[in-house]
């Protein structure tokens, strides 16, 4: 027997209509729990209504298109990440990715300037098996020595706005954001800042300058199920709730991070925990529909 959408407090929680727009599935360059079609299948089986697939290393736009005409069900959403193994901050490859169908441009993850200085090393992530091919003499930034955007970063946000797709910041570091924000707010560009806390490594009052600049913030389980991060990075359920509520729901998206081998659950498991133990500590129900159904749709344009 499954429970309402909102119903809390009895049996596991009901993902009917959830999005997760943070998946990592095979192939990668890493190891991972299952493919594009497998991980889709079982996001469908669970209710899921749309995923995004991420990869470090190429366009998962033909990936996604794939995978949603072979899955009924589901919309696997594709994008493009822009480490050096793209070309780093590449307009051709973004248009390319946005003109077949791309819907998300996540900044550089491992290839990230920032990235380097957070885990000491470029291409790293301080994990056994974890680790991108070449050794970049630079990291990838979207802004230059005066802290301004680069002509290629204005060119890539001005594609995303033009095919009404997503920038997400992925790696990036926190005045590259709130440069890129800068940018896109008068222009009507859509961001999404990842995985708040863990990349970048920023406070609440951050958060109040992502929210002032019309960006939506997003919360991943992926580092929940890393306890040396938890810990570090007071991690905590109570200190998510409360800081979803203080800057207001409508700010915020809920995702996975999902499909590492390491982590063990497969994204939806993950998300299916991360909601019902975020209403254990205290996010009302309307609150979470809004950060896993409601908000996620609109990013990616899909009907609420």
């Amino acid at each position: 027997m499954t429970n309402s959408p909102l119903a809390a407090g009895r049996g596991p929680y009901d993902l009917q209509g959830a999005i997760d727009l943070h998946v990592h599935t095979a192939p990668c360059l890493f190891a991972r729990l299952g493919d594009d079609i497998e991980t889709a299948r079982l996001c469908a089986g669970a209710g899921l209504r749309a995923i995004a697939i991420k990869s470090h290393h190429e366009s998962t736009v033909s990936r996604a298109r794939l995978s949603s005409q072979a899955v009924p069900g589901i919309d696997v959403v594709g994008g493009i990440t822009l480490n050096w193994t793209v070309g780093g901050v590449n307009p051709y490859a973004v248009e390319a990715a946005l003109l077949t169908g791309g819907r998300i441009v996540w900044g550089p993850s491992g290839h990230a300037a920032y990235h380097g200085e957070i885990m000491g090393g470029l291409g790293s992530w301080g994990r056994p098996g974890m680790a991108m091919p070449g050794s970049p003499d630079a990291g990838v930034q979207v802004t230059d020595e005066t802290g301004q955007l680069t002509s290629a970063a204005r060119n890539v946000l001005d594609l995303i706005g033009d095919h009404d797709a997503v920038f997400a910041t992925s790696h990036l570091g926190p005045h590259e954001i709130l440069a890129v924000l800068a940018y896109a707010k008068p222009r009507g560009i859509k961001v999404l800042v990842n995985h708040v806390f863990y990349l970048p490594r920023v406070d609440e009052e951050f958060l109040g300058k992502v929210v002032a600049a019309g960006g939506l913030i997003e919360i991943v389980s992926g580092v929940m199920l890393v306890p040396k991060l938890q810990k570090d990075l007071d991690y905590t359920y109570s200190r998510l709730v409360a800081t979803i509520q203080r800057f207001g729901a409508e700010s915020f998206i809920l995702a996975s991070d999902g499909g590492s081998v390491d982590l063990a659950l497969w994204p939806y498991e993950q998300l299916r925990m991360f909601a019902r133990l975020l209403l254990n500590a205290g996010l009302k129900e309307p609150e979470l529909d809004l950060t896993l159904r409601t908000n996620p749709a609109r990013l990616i344009g899909l009907p609420v």
